[in-house]
């Protein structure tokens, strides 16, 4: 073989290697405190795909437009968005380059990413961690949270656990639904689980009005949204960023090599906080050991 195509061939694999599975992702540019989210899911990125990463911090006024040039002028063969911000080349991405989002509410919608909202799988097992004599699970949803419950049902059904869900349309229904439960239920083996849904877990009316008659009951109460716990509920979860920049990339990866369209899934890798009073006020007791996995407990000593 001559030097001029060893060369040649050389230069062409290198080439090659250089851009393989050169991945962008894209997050909204903020300042600290602000920005250590995107940094952690960033950092499980980068634990994930060992390949070239390429990061775009994106400012409120930036052009898409211009943005996919540059991505295209970049070589850029996947893309992660984060956040909104990143969100918007969505309709722009679809179709030219494989991409995954992440670090938003996401619900199923023809685009496949890591939503914010806990897997009830999870979810459920965390329950069963803290309080192993649950039997039914109660949850009040509005439709557009019936992907969740669906996924919720399933998950009970593998733990023979009942899951009593019901569907309502406004915020009078949700109230008056969870006065009946909460009246009903078995504080003995019920629970009631507030789902991430902006009608029957609505901050001002509704977990003031669920918090106070559940304390009153002695009924369990847990919730997906995080800072519930600190509020009064026995336990809500938070997001493991790093754990979620880690499925992103196996997501888009998967689409990449058209192994499969991973769609929506709500988030695996969950951080457990815990509300110490509310368990000594339903007479629940944890060990030293179990206290060292809870990510945070509350209150918060002064």
């Amino acid at each position: 073989m001559s030097k001029r195509i060893f060369f040649l061939l050389f230069l062409s694999l290198f080439s090659t290697s250089l851009f393989a599975e050169r991945l962008a992702v894209l997050y909204p540019e903020a300042r600290a405190p602000y920005n250590l989210i995107f940094q952690q899911i960033i950092n499980g990125i980068q634990a994930e795909h060992k390949l070239q990463l390429v990061t775009y911090p994106l400012k409120k006024n930036y052009d898409p437009e211009q943005l996919l040039a540059q991505l295209s002028s970049d070589n850029i063969e996947m893309v992660i968005t984060l956040g909104r911000r990143g969100f918007l080349m969505a309709d722009l991405l679809m179709n030219k380059i494989p991409f995954v989002s992440g670090a938003l509410p996401l619900k199923p919608n023809g685009i496949s990413g890591v939503s914010l909202i806990a897997d009830p799988d999870s979810l459920l097992t965390k329950l069963l961690e803290l309080a192993p004599n649950t039997k039914n699970i109660h949850v009040i949803y509005s439709p557009v949270n019936q992907w969740l419950i669906d996924l919720a049902h399933y998950a009970a059904k593998q733990r023979q656990l009942s899951l009593k869900s019901y569907k309502v349309n406004d915020l009078s229904d949700a109230i008056k639904t969870y006065k009946q439960v909460i009246n009903n239920a078995n504080s003995k083996t019920d629970a009631l689980w507030l789902p991430l849904d902006k009608i029957t877990s609505n901050e001002r009316v509704v977990l003031p009005l669920v918090l106070e008659k559940s304390w009153k009951n002695k009924l369990l109460l847990f919730s997906s949204k995080p800072s519930h716990a600190k509020r009064g509920t026995l336990f809500s979860v938070f997001p493991n960023n790093e754990g979620s920049g880690e499925r992103l990339v196996q997501m888009v990866k998967q689409l990449y090599f058209q192994k499969t369209k991973p769609g929506v899934e709500p988030m695996k890798s969950n951080k457990l906080g815990v509300n110490l009073r509310t368990a000594g006020h339903l007479g629940l007791k944890y060990s030293s050991i179990q206290l060292k996995t809870f990510s945070a407990t509350f209150p918060i000593p002064e």
